[in-house]
């Protein structure tokens, strides 16, 4: 036996790592280094010793005849990507058991998105990600395999330690990494709040900060362009509409007792109130609404960050980050600046700590809720301006000097008005900090306290001054209104963490978590109309006091667990899971709020026996296979009592008294909603990892599902909160890179992403036979399922004797007899569809030629149905006087003088059947879509002209987003195809420029 003493360091900037593994091979001798990353240790003669760190490249020395060794460990970027954030922890991704999806710091900035989840999107397979509305500022849903509750189906985002309702506030660029648990086995240390997912965000920190000073810069500038407008009618087209559209109401002519050409010319002329619009139609006067509304809109990020290590071993972390960004109407605009601290330090080899904070300022303006939907509405032979010039408040109403109707069609208000004159302020900030101690007992005992917290303040102020369609209903006077609320949670962690390896082939990590979340909101509100002045939302008070409207709110939940997770593994093979937690919510009843959610989960490392060593086809290949329940808490608090929140006025003894209602009916009987998952899945590998990925399959079901349930009218209750049934959720999830060349000066690779999901309502109320029509839930269809009437067409001329053994004519809508019973009743109601896609995927293609770097990306939702609003305003035949989507009418024969024109898809105007009017059959539309979401071209100069500029890396590049949609949706843009008439928005191609620096 002899001692050695060496030091290890890092080879890229020589620092001390402390930690090491120091192991002889062959034996159990070993030890680590030290906080200076010094190490001793006996070791048998002409042995040798293997040194190996967590983000390094392993070595292996002979010691021979040396007893002093300095070892300088080179970095293994891969490595450093194949760890595994999974909670309270790390894992390698060798040794994950579960189902993690991982986006890395370049994947989430390499599209120069500047929302965080549009920056995900496509990343990882079953994450669905998609645009809420269009509208600036409006932020992204997401949806984690499948919906499995019938209220909020969000993800727990977990940023730092610290829980938060979303990301959007962040910054993609002060991101490290996004660790998405999908299975119960790793969404299981979370509890009753892993139900729909975890998104882990991991900031940048002072952890992974390198030695010396480093400043990086970060910018680009982009122009946003409206594209791919709906296609609405041309001036001739609409007015060939607007005169069919009085067919159908038109008197008849006395002589021939049918609508004559003049009969409908008096009917189309209004009794002389249109001589206007007479006049513009004789001389083809039509106005461009598009163009006076729409605009070019513009982005620019900025991000500046500066990092390093001092010679005391603190590492930290500072980014600045400024983003703006405007819409393509006037008035919408977001302004976001952020704010990132972050320090890590080990002390000695006993203690070491560190911190994160990040604070962010949005300021974003909603501008007006109705212009983008009055602009399109108004018929192309409207204008903005009255007879002197200035503009009108109602183009469709416009009079002469003496009060008189010239056009008499729409009161839709107009929107540059509307534009001018409303304010929709949003001002937030929000705080997320953490800081951790560790003290390490030993190498293989430590523990570790972290105090995580986040504050968000919100203050959203409207205002609707007398110039637009509010102050138009408040009698031509301003209205306002201003919202403020803070919200507050704090999470007390502490843990015990055990890495023990025993006779090198058994390794065990053993965690002990005791937790404690407190959240709590509070809100107030009030508004005023009929001001006397314009005074914004800074001045509710000057509005009559018969209209104020003020109230606040408090709302507190608290949150209880103890958590014990367990991996072991045997020769790195064979690998095992085990995690349970216990939860005690404050909002469920007193005898069910505690549950417990275990989970086990098991891995085979194949590609690790001896019988697939001596081959060159397979690299990796591991079997996963989990099992675990997962709980959900997500309903209102204060649901288990009654809550006087219902103010009411009644007559006392002749005196009018003030009462109070609950406003819904308690349930006692309120307890936790489960879910159960499998998963299985395979990683595979192969040629070298020139081609890796991975396929899972999954099977959940969620049952006692937290439900806001509509009560019949007999019990005085709207609504009560209850565990009502269950809902399940199968699908299969493919992920596939291929390394297609690897060369010196030319590389190319593409990612593949395959998911589909089928989500299904098991049973309700205790079972699975009857349907609740009522509120919308139908055994063994999607949670999103559409059920109406089938429409199948129109009923045309030589279909009139047909048509009315149904109660309809010619002309009308038809649809299916599903019963063959010869009536449309309500038995005939099926399911059409739903919004949950049949399946969705992405392609990410990446090619570098020497300095050149060219990269795209391309999402795909396939088998989407969608109610579409868009369609039940713009395509809705009721309405003669608005402007309409370029569509195909039904006109029958007539003596009007107007030509008969076939239709099976839109009904005749204003002769609609019901079925059209009150129920929409017409209205539901696919929505699928393939979308080219970026293609980018960069430059990165040569390493001997940065020496000459004194620069570490100077890229720049040429980014477009959007520039391609595939898809039969005729609305605004597909991804949004289900958002409301109001906030939905055109879509947009943005053409970038920006540059990447390093000094």
């Amino acid at each position: 036996m002899k001692t050695i003493t060496g030091t290890v360091t890092a080879a890229e900037d020589s620092m001390p790592l402390p930690g090491v593994n120091i192991v002889v091979e062959g034996t159990n001798y070993a030890t680590v280094t030290d906080f200076d990353g010094n190490f001793t240790l006996d070791v048998p003669e002409d042995s040798s010793i293997t040194v190996s760190y967590v983000g390094f490249i392993t070595k292996t020395i002979e010691v021979s005849g040396q007893s002093n060794f300095d070892v300088a460990l080179e970095t293994d970027v891969q490595s450093l990507n194949e760890i595994v954030v999974v909670g309270y922890g790390t894992v390698k991704k060798t040794d994950l058991t579960g189902s993690v999806g991982t986006v890395g710091a370049e994947d989430l900035t390499e599209r120069n998105m500047t929302n965080p989840l549009e920056a995900l999107q496509g990343n990882v397979p079953g994450v669905q990600i998609s645009n809420s509305t269009g509208r600036v500022g409006d932020g992204f849903d997401i949806v984690v395999r499948g919906k499995n509750s019938f209220g909020d189906n969000q993800p727990l985002y977990v940023v730092d330690g610290v829980p938060t309702d979303n990301i959007d506030f962040l910054n993609p660029q002060d991101i490290e990494r996004m660790d998405i648990l999908k299975d119960a086995s790793s969404t299981a240390i979370y509890g009753s709040r892993g139900t729909n997912g975890v998104v882990i965000v991991t900031t940048k920190n002072g952890a992974g900060a390198k030695a010396g000073f480093n400043v990086s810069l970060e910018s680009f500038f982009g122009v946003k362009e409206v594209a791919r407008l709906p296609e609405m009618m041309s001036p001739d087209r609409w007015w060939q509409y607007h005169q069919s559209a009085y067919l159908a109401t038109a008197a008849n002519d006395p002589n021939t007792g049918a609508v004559s050409a003049a009969t409908l010319a008096d009917a189309v002329g209004g009794g002389g109130s249109n001589t206007e619009l007479l006049r513009r139609v004789a001389n083809g006067e039509s106005f461009d609404w598009y163009d006076a509304v729409l605009k070019s809109g513009y982005q620019q990020n900025t991000y500046l960050n500066v990092s390093g290590r001092a010679e005391n071993g603190m590492g930290y972390n500072i980014g600045l980050g400024y983003q703006t960004e405007t819409g393509n109407i006037e008035n919408e605009e977001l302004d976001k600046y952020t704010l990132k601290l972050g320090l890590d330090h080990t002390i000695n080899d006993k203690f070491s700590f560190g911190t994160n904070l990040t604070i962010a300022r949005t300021d974003q303006n909603l501008g007006s809720d109705i212009a983008m939907r009055d602009a399109f509405r108004l018929n192309p032979y409207l204008n903005p301006y009255g007879l002197d010039g200035g503009l009108f408040p109602q183009p469709g109403k416009l009079t002469d000097e003496n009060g008189d109707f010239i056009v008499n069609k729409t009161s839709t208000y107009n929107p540059l008005l509307q534009i001018a004159n409303t304010t929709n302020d949003i001002r937030r900030w929000n705080l997320i900090g953490s800081t951790y101690l560790q003290y390490n007992v030993n190498d293989w005992l430590s523990f570790k306290s972290t105090f995580s917290s986040g504050l968000r303040q919100s203050r959203r102020g409207q205002s609707w001054g007398a110039l637009t369609s509010t102050g138009q209903d408040n009698g031509n006077l301003p209205s306002a209104e201003i919202e403020n609320s803070h919200n507050f949670n704090y999470t007390c962690d502490n843990q015990v963490n055990i890495s023990k390896t025993i006779a090198e082939d058994h390794s065990f990590n053993f965690l002990g978590l005791i937790s404690n979340f407190s959240d709590t909101f509070e809100s107030s509100y009030q508004r005023s109309r009929y001001m006397p002045f314009e005074t914004g939302f800074y001045n509710t008070g000057s509005g009559q006091q018969s209209t104020y409207n003020v109230s606040s709110g408090f709302v507190k939940q608290t949150l209880s667990s103890y958590a014990l997770r367990l991996n072991y593994s045997f020769k790195e093979r064979y690998l095992l899971t085990l995690t349970n937690r216990w939860d005690g919510s404050s909002i469920l009843s007193e005898d069910k709020r505690w549950d417990t959610f275990p989970s086990a989960a098991v891995a085979w490392r194949m590609s690790e026996e001896d019988f697939l060593q001596n081959q060159n086809t397979l690299s990796n290949l591991k079997l996963r296979v989990s099992y675990g329940f997962t709980g959900n808490n997500s309903i209102d608090p204060y649901s288990t009592q009654n809550i006087l929140a219902s103010q009411q006025y009644y007559d006392f003894n002749g005196a009018t008294a003030n009462g109070w209602l609950a406003a819904r009916l308690a349930n006692s009987d309120l307890g936790w909603e489960r879910t159960r998952e499998f998963n299985a899945g395979v990683d595979f590998g192969f040629f070298n990892s020139r081609i890796v990925g991975s396929v899972d399959i999954y099977d959940r079901l969620s049952e006692d599902i937290l439900f806001q349930q509509d009560l019949p009218l007999e019990t005085g209750w709207d609504f009560t909160n209850a565990n009502v049934g269950s809902v399940s959720n199968k699908g299969v999830e493919v992920s596939l890179t291929t390394r297609n060349i690897q060369t010196p000066d030319v590389s190319w690779s593409t990612t593949f992403t395959f998911t589909k999901n089928t989500n299904a309502v098991e049973s309700i109320y205790g079972q699975s036979e009857v349907d609740d029509i009522g509120n919308g839930l139908f055994i063994g269809e999607s949670l999103d399922a559409h059920y109406n009437y089938d429409f199948v067409g129109i009923w045309q001329a030589g279909e009139a004797a047909e048509a009315a053994g149904y109660g309809m004519e010619e002309g009308q809508e038809k649809l299916r007899d599903v019963n063959n019973d010869g009536r449309y009743t309500a038995e005939d109601r099926v399911i059409l569809g739903s919004t949950n896609p049949d399946w969705s995927g992405s392609i990410f293609t990446s090619l570098k030629v020497k300095n050149f770097d060219l990269s795209a990306s391309v999402i795909a939702s396939q088998g989407v149905l969608v109610y579409s609003n868009f369609h039940s305003n713009f395509a809705n035949t009721r309405d003669r006087g608005r402007q309409k989507l370029d569509i195909n009418w039904y006109i029958p024969e007539n003596d009007a003088g107007l030509a008969a024109q076939y239709s099976n898809s839109y009904p005749q105007p204003r002769n609609e059947g019901s079925f059209w009017r009150q129920d929409g059959v017409g209205y539901y539309h696919d929505a699928s879509f393939v979308k080219v979401k970026n293609i980018a071209l960069g430059y990165t100069f040569s390493d001997n002209i940065l020496e000459k500029l004194r620069l570490k890396k100077l890229r720049v590049y040429a980014n477009v987003l959007n520039p391609f949609v595939f898809t039969d949706y005729e609305g605004y843009d597909p991804e949004w195809a289900a958002a409301s008439l109001n906030t939905g928005r055109p879509s947009s191609v943005t053409y970038q420029v920006g540059f990447n620096l390093k000094f």
